[in-house]
């Protein structure tokens, strides 16, 4: 499995705190629009746009990591549910350019009351609808040699919807240009991760999806009572050495 960590730490005082950059949660796997519009629509009843690039046809599962683009469930201006492909690393407005040098594919929940994050949490919120995600083994805050990836999924492999924030950035040269990116927000591990790791992704209870997608819930109490560790069933396999 690949890791994107590059080591740096954050010195921009106005993000400092608000990236993860210990390589969780860096990858997950992910099937094409065909299935993920299915699954959703089973599991929830909501009815999502495919705009995918026409059905992404199901070729199995794919594995996806930070620096790409993933597909990503969110509400457009009209209030219409949407799948489409958004860039796995937060772009912040600040930026000039539709990159930068942080590693902002992980957002932590303990920096959601930042004024930029917590304005994204009220109006900006996405799900990233996976079958899997995985972690490596770390032991006192430091990955065990020879590495362990492991994988964790729901039981019977439903889909699962990580909770995100996106960003519309625009180019400031050109107001033509505007792009969307994203990023998983990430809690406190539940029992099952905390063997392995010392977080997780926030995952999304399927009766809850509906509200968190939807632009006009701002009541940020229950907003942010909505962001901690998956209390359900989770299953967990060794998956690679290295």
């Amino acid at each position: 499995m690949w890791n994107p960590v590059d080591g740096k730490c954050c010195t921009n005082p106005i993000i400092r705190g608000t990236c993860y950059t210990s390589g969780m949660c860096s990858s997950f796997s992910q099937t094409g629009s065909i299935r993920i519009l299915e699954e959703i629509t089973r599991q929830t009843g909501l009815q999502v746009l495919d705009q995918s690039a026409a059905g992404v046809p199901e070729q199995g599962e794919r594995t996806q990591r930070p620096y790409n683009e993933v597909l990503v469930i969110f509400a457009g201006k009209d209030g219409q549910l949407k799948l489409a492909p958004m860039y796995w690393q937060l772009i912040h407005y600040w930026e000039k350019e539709f990159k930068s040098k942080y590693s902002c594919f992980n957002v932590r929940a303990e920096s959601l009351g930042k004024p930029h994050n917590e304005a994204l949490l009220m109006r900006r919120r996405c799900v990233f609808p996976v079958a899997g995600f995985f972690e490596s083994r770390k032991m006192n805050g430091r990955p065990v040699k020879p590495r362990q990836v492991f994988e964790f999924s729901l039981p019977g492999r439903n889909l699962m919807s990580l909770g995100g924030i996106y960003f519309a950035w625009r180019n400031p040269n050109d107001d033509t240009d505007r792009r969307l990116s994203c990023g998983i927000i990430t809690v406190e591990p539940n029992e099952t991760v905390a063997e392995v790791h010392n977080r997780m992704p926030l995952m999304i209870a399927v009766k809850d999806v509906g509200r968190w997608l939807d632009p006009g819930f701002q009541e940020l109490s229950r907003l942010k009572g909505m962001i901690k560790p998956f209390g359900g069933e989770l299953n967990s396999r060794l998956i690679s050495h290295a």
